[in-house]
């Protein structure tokens, strides 16, 4: 028995679709199962299950074809469908494979098993052109870089040497580590590093929280109309934002929505602010933001955390204070140049917050872009009980894709096989509407996981360590080559494929670094490892020289464990986005030491391109008899184009 998601023969179309599409199903199964009948479950997004009876269009001695096309409907989000295969003996079904990502499925006894998935989507759903395919630079703004005279009021701990490792002991006093030590980096001190971004292909700019706050990483933010002064001015940020829109960078801002600070204009918990704050009176204009269970201290925070009131986000006056025209905070920083948003925590924002918020943005400027943090398949993530529907047109444009993060180290540190990796990628195209696809934020690090570096050079996982075990975690001699080498693969398969490459700010560099606080030291000007350097500037200048890595159709195959392929193409002259496209690329990946001899049969379509020239040193490969052979070191990656 046989149902192939990613197959045309079985699905046809493949894939997200748009209200209304007429989707054709196919069933293979075997003549010798007998059965009396056979269903179509599916359930639309938060809706109910519903059964259609299947038509046997093709009968054989050996088997029997069921197929059936119905309509995808109009409710957004994940549509979920099995098949339930009644027969005298017993009754079977046949949903998804057990890891749920989709491709040939498994026959079962129980009906409750995973399902496949069609993400059906607004057809007015756009994504901005220029977030598609573009090559992204994220930046914790304390530790990038610092320009001009430093505050005359500095923080209690300040690092006054740059090249100092991050405190991670509890401050004095105190029982816990405090986020509140200080390099003094600032808006300014990016601003002039934009030719050094520029110069690294870097198309967008993703910044950490930069409002006021009393921590380095401002996520309990104290005022969203004021960039903290340790950052800059308002003045500031609009200057860097057109210097950047100058140098073809967009800039997008980290927006912290589901809680404030407790030390803030609107909860004042410390009354440091001249303002009312819920903590001090009912009478607080911002009381009702809040939700206190036995007031004033006891209120609903973040994971405990006493120093983040969660807001109501459905309170009309947060709503109007963060998403109102015309001085909502979202409307008044893309005025002041940025063009998008990026939403921490976006699984813990109500759909209805969200809803409003694409509009707000999308009022103001349509061209705006609303990227999410959600850490799994964002396309059929449940959250507090809900099945989540950010991709079917009303929410988010992006998400950061820790999946494919995951899929490439797990591949990279032999934790996956090539095929393994292969299918993760493969469902991840299956799900994602091909515009969010196209955009989603590739990265290789953040400020929230290990560097990458230090997880392909061998490093345990964080978890099983303390604090003080991580700070010690360093890698140097063999173990560092051999990461670099891994971490220029894994920058090698992210920039070959769709969607938009993140770099963190200093992964280029060769920084290493476990979890925060660790992972989030200063950038290493003037002791950066510059052959890094220059690959990434490589990379960046092949995917902006070959528009096949920004919008061309993907295909990945697995000849062997160790070897990925990712195919970029044409078809009928264009590419996957609508534009025009000619040519194609490969690139093929060993993640073994040892030298690799491979023959590839290209797939469908590529196979009439008789010459592939790689894209570094020019070496022309014929095919022959419709087969590549190629040669591969280890530990290296080789990119493959054709016209």
């Amino acid at each position: 028995m046989i149902h192939h998601s990613q197959l045309e023969r079985y699905r046809a179309p493949t894939g997200a679709v748009v209200f209304n599409t007429k989707v054709r199903l196919r069933l293979v199964v075997e003549a010798t199962l007998w059965p009396t009948a056979v269903y179509l479950r599916y359930q639309p997004c938060g809706g109910e299950i519903h059964k259609l009876a299947m038509g046997c269009r093709d009968r054989s001695l050996s088997q029997l074809v069921f197929e059936l096309q119905f309509d995808a409907g109009t409710q957004e989000g994940p549509l979920f469908y099995d098949f339930e295969i009644q027969r005298q003996q017993g009754d079977l079904y046949y949903g998804n494979a057990a890891d749920g990502l989709g491709g040939e499925g498994l026959v079962r006894e129980q009906s409750d098993g995973p399902r496949f998935q069609i993400t059906v989507y607004r057809p007015d759903y756009q994504v901005p052109a220029w977030l598609q395919g573009a090559v992204m630079y994220q930046i914790f703004p304390d530790r990038f870089a610092r320009s001009g005279p430093l505050p005359e009021k500095l923080p209690a701990r300040f690092h006054q040497d740059w090249y100092e490792v991050p405190d991670y002991v509890p401050t004095l006093g105190r029982d816990e580590y405090i986020p509140d030590d200080y390099y003094g980096g600032n808006l300014r001190g990016i601003q002039e590093k934009l030719p050094y971004l520029k110069s690294l292909g870097v198309e967008v700019l993703y910044l950490n929280p930069i409002f006021e706050s009393d921590s380095n990483h401002r996520y309990n933010t104290g005022d969203y109309e004021r960039i903290d002064p340790l950052l800059g001015t308002r003045e500031d940020f609009k200057a860097l934002c057109t210097a950047a829109r100058a140098c073809g960078i967009s800039i997008l801002l980290d927006g912290v929505f589901s809680h404030t600070g407790s030390d803030s204009r609107y909860f004042n918990k410390e009354g440091r602010y001249p303002t009312l704050g819920a903590y001090q009176s009912p009478d607080s204009p911002y009381y009702s933001w809040y939700h206190f269970m036995d007031y004033p201290d006891q209120y609903d925070c973040w994971w405990g955390f006493k120093t983040l009131p969660c807001v109501k986000e459905l309170d009309p006056g947060f709503q109007d204070y963060i998403l109102g025209s015309p001085q909502g905070v979202v409307r008044q920083y893309l005025r002041d140049g940025a063009r998008g948003w990026r939403l921490d925590v976006a699984d813990e924002l109500p759909s209805a917050f969200l809803d409003h918020l694409r509009q707000a943005v999308k009022d103001e400027d349509p061209q705006s872009a609303v990227l999410g943090e959600v850490w799994e398949d964002a396309t059929n993530k449940q959250s507090y009980g809900e099945q989540r529907r950010y991709f079917g047109g009303s929410q988010l444009d992006s998400v950061m894709n820790y999946p494919l993060r995951e899929a490439l180290l797990g591949f990279l540190t032999g934790a996956l096989t090539a095929g393994s990796c292969m299918r993760h990628i493969l469902s991840l195209q299956e799900n994602y509407p091909v515009p969010a696809f196209y955009a989603l934020m590739n990265l290789m690090s953040s400020h929230d996981v290990p560097r990458a570096l230090t997880v392909l050079c061998g490093a345990p996982q964080a978890d099983t360590l303390t604090r003080e075990q991580q700070a010690a975690v360093s890698y140097e001699g063999e173990a560092l080559q051999h990461g670099k080498q891994k971490l220029l693969l894994l920058a090698s398969a992210i920039y070959a494929l769709p969607g938009a490459p993140c770099i963190y700010y200093g992964d280029e560099a060769g920084m290493q670094g476990m979890r925060d606080p660790f992972n989030r030291a200063a950038y290493p000007w003037g002791r950066e490892d510059s052959a890094l350097v220059e690959s990434f500037r490589a990379l960046g200048a092949l995917r902006r020289r070959f528009s096949a890595l920004r919008t061309g159709y993907l295909t990945v195959t697995a000849p062997s464990d160790g070897l990925l392929c990712i195919w970029r193409y044409s078809r009928d002259g264009m590419g996957a986005l609508g534009a025009p496209l000619e040519g194609a690329a490969l690139c093929i990946v060993n993640r073994d030491p040892d030298e690799a001899c491979c023959t590839l049969s290209p797939p469908d379509g590529l196979n009439t391109y008789p010459l592939w020239t790689d894209a570094q040193t020019g070496e022309a490969t014929a095919l022959q008899e419709g087969k590549l052979e190629l040669n591969l070191s280890g530990f290296t990656a080789r990119l493959l184009t054709a016209k």
